[in-house]
């Protein structure tokens, strides 16, 4: 392994807690609009791991065809930070939209629970379909010729994985206890 498949890895560790850091609160914050049911988790975790997937097949293949996907790498982490910062106004929006509407109560299961996925969709599809393009995108930086079993993008994605499990656990047992929501 490459002292670069390192450093990139490291760099995925903490992407993949900030990726989780920011599920946990947006779910949390959507359980406070939503309600705690299973339709309206749901919705949100569907959002959250369709902008993944859907990131992974639209921003991979512009990895591909990068000089720098590195750069292209930092440049999605950005964009990232920038559409998780506006969320808690996005937020602020849905709870507005969607209280207006009445929920379940006024639109039944089926059209609550397309309103709650047009509205996690508003708030979450930009971070997470730039989210879904940053492995690709790092596992470009560090692919060679002489890496055929790919072990280097391996170890990325075991890392990545890593860092979601600590920001799970890192958002869950101290940050939302200390800081709450939105300061978390």
């Amino acid at each position: 392994m490459t002292t670069r498949t390192w450093k990139v890895a490291g760099l995925l560790f903490f992407s993949g807690a900030s990726a989780l850091v920011y599920q946990t609160v947006w779910l949390r914050q959507f359980r406070l609009i939503f309600g705690a049911s299973t339709w309206a988790t749901g919705a949100v975790l569907a959002i959250f791991m369709g902008g993944l997937g859907a990131g992974s097949a639209l921003l991979g293949r512009r990895a591909d065809t990068k000089e720098h996907p590195l750069a292209w790498y930092a440049r999605l982490e950005l964009l990232i930070a920038g559409a998780a910062s506006v969320s808690p106004l996005l937020v602020w929006l849905v709870a507005k939209v969607y209280f207006a509407s009445g929920g379940s109560p006024a639109l039944g299961i089926a059209g609550a629970t397309l309103l709650r996925l047009a509205l996690a969709t508003l708030v979450l599809g930009p971070a997470t379909l730039l989210m879904g393009g940053t492995l690709p995108a790092a596992s470009r930086a560090v692919e060679t010729e002489e890496d055929a079993g790919r072990r280097s993008v391996a170890v990325l994605y075991g890392i990545n994985t890593l860092g979601a499990v600590a920001g799970t656990l890192l958002s869950t047992v101290l940050l939302l206890e200390r800081l709450g929501n939105r300061a978390t």
